[in-house]
């Protein structure tokens, strides 16, 4: 994968020497960012049936899997002596009111709560965006949702954050969201998200 955007690579498994040509050329306004697993099967599946069908998810076991990553094979996203604050992605605020629930932070309260990180679910909230990311082709994602998150006023943002979200696509809502972390202050910004999305 991708050192940098934790982009997955069909060729197989194992390191990449250097980052994408995605990030080589423009790279992002995060860190770094990993994912748990490919957005496809079961995975996919889960996650679209939580959101749009109001099917149970395993939080749980799902905060358990991002535990054991940090704590093992990424354990170097967390640095020693400066612990993360835990950002989940905020939902739209429509979508929220249809689902009742915000699946980033609820898998955030719980990871937060297992790995003994501070949780912060208002240090971001979501203006808007023009149309569901989820109708967009990558091409047309970063534009849909420039400008569509903040910081809300006089809110102190942590230094270190760990951003969660439940999909990365094409990167544009993290993107979005780290921007405008970065520009309220944050320093260090690494994304975690339980599925990517596979080209």
């Amino acid at each position: 994968m991708c050192p940098r955007c934790g982009a997955f690579d069909r060729s197989g498994p194992g390191p990449h020497p250097s980052p994408c040509g995605l990030c080589d050329a423009a790279p992002p306004p995060f860190d770094l960012a990993r994912s748990l697993f490919a957005y496809a099967g079961d995975v996919r599946a889960a996650i679209v049936a939580t959101k749009y069908a109001a099917r149970p998810y395993p939080v749980d076991a799902v905060a358990l899997r991002l535990h054991e990553a940090l704590t093992g094979r990424w354990r170097d996203l967390i640095p020693d002596g400066a612990p993360p604050t835990v950002v989940p992605v905020p939902a739209h605020p429509w979508k929220y009111f249809r689902r009742g629930f915000n699946l980033p932070a609820l898998i955030a309260s719980r990871l937060s709560r297992r790995i003994g990180l501070p949780f912060d679910p208002l240090a971001l909230s979501r203006t808007g965006e023009r149309v569901p990311q989820a109708r967009l082709p990558g091409i047309l994602r970063h534009e849909n949702v420039d400008g569509a998150f903040r910081v809300p006023r006089n809110r102190i943002v942590p230094p270190s954050i760990l951003l969660l979200d439940d999909v990365y696509t094409s990167g544009a809502t993290v993107e979005a969201c780290a921007r405008a972390l970065k520009s309220a202050g944050a320093a260090s910004i690494v994304v975690v998200t339980v599925a990517r999305a596979v080209p």
